[in-house]
């Protein structure tokens, strides 16, 4: 299903703002975080992961996977502000 909205510019800014907020402070809340961030399998950039040196559980890979559809939609509005949709 696909829903239509229209939303100002400062609108969209707010969602994206909320979903980032949300992702800390709930979804991650269980997870690796620092500095604000919270760091996902495969987030590091060092070769050897200090956040996730084993497998994650079965309740932190339902946490991640509600991370990355919280960071996919934050995407998708961040990506419709650039191209001016957001006006």
């Amino acid at each position: 299903m696909t829903v239509t909205l229209t939303l100002s510019t400062a609108d969209v800014e707010l969602i994206c703002s909320a979903l980032e907020t949300h992702e800390y402070w709930e979804l991650g809340y269980q997870l690796p975080r620092h500095d604000g961030a919270v760091f996902l399998p495969g987030d590091s950039i060092q070769p050897h992961d200090p956040f996730w040196p084993a497998r994650p559980t079965e309740e932190e890979v339902v946490a991640i996977e509600a991370v990355r559809r919280a960071r996919a939609l934050a995407d998708v509005l961040a990506a419709a502000l650039r191209s001016g949709m957001g006006s």
